[in-house]
């Protein structure tokens, strides 16, 4: 009797065994999938290049009445590294040159912007710094804080980037000493999230 148990048992076992081996291979079957995927997205977050000169892009204020003016210019944009070259000619304390830079959006996806990196004369504020000075020539960036918000397809947003004639420490300037710098602002840009 003990024996017949024991085949039974057996038997049992080996037709779980088999029930199973027969149910893994009709789970277990190759599933491909195919298809595509088409991103048609675009990037493009860069200064207005075509804002070069004049009222409302360059600002000049003369730091004594009927002095020399100070001058300004935009050197030039690279949108590939997303900065703006800017030159100044200060005569006096109190000269100053302000410059509006429109950054422009015209991509599809929402962007945000990093705060900028201000470098005067090849040598970067550190980090957080907006300003930056060479000789008697301080440079400030306004306006551009962190996440500033870009939206797409038609975005814009403004900073301002001043020049101004400073005192030397001591108050020992003379005024006519004609001073000159560069300077680059550097824009960085990520995407937006919801």
């Amino acid at each position: 009797m003990e024996s017949k148990h024991k085949n039974a048992l057996i038997g049992a076992l080996l037709a779980v065994v088999f029930v199973m081996a027969v149910g893994y291979a009709a789970f277990a079957q190759t599933l491909t999938i195919n298809g595509s995927a088409t991103i048609d997205s675009t990037w493009d977050v860069h200064f207005d290049g075509s804002k070069t000169e004049g009222a409302g892009v360059i600002d000049v204020t003369t730091g004594l009445e009927g002095a020399t003016a100070p001058s300004g210019g935009i050197i030039s944009y690279d949108d590939s590294n997303h900065k703006a070259n800017l030159s100044a000619t200060l005569h006096q304390p109190g000269d100053r040159v302000t410059y509006t830079l429109t950054i422009l959006n015209t991509g599809s996806i929402d962007a945000a912007l990093h705060q900028p990196v201000l470098t005067v004369d090849g040598a970067t504020a550190g980090t957080g710094t907006l300003t930056q000075s060479k000789g008697n020539i301080q440079f400030t960036v306004q306006g551009l804080d962190e996440g500033t918000s870009l939206p797409k397809t038609s975005g814009s947003t403004t900073v301002q980037v001043i020049a101004q004639y400073i005192d030397s420490p001591g108050g020992n300037t003379t005024s006519g000493t004609e001073q000159t710098a560069t300077a680059t602002i550097t824009i960085d840009a990520y995407q937006a999230t919801a």
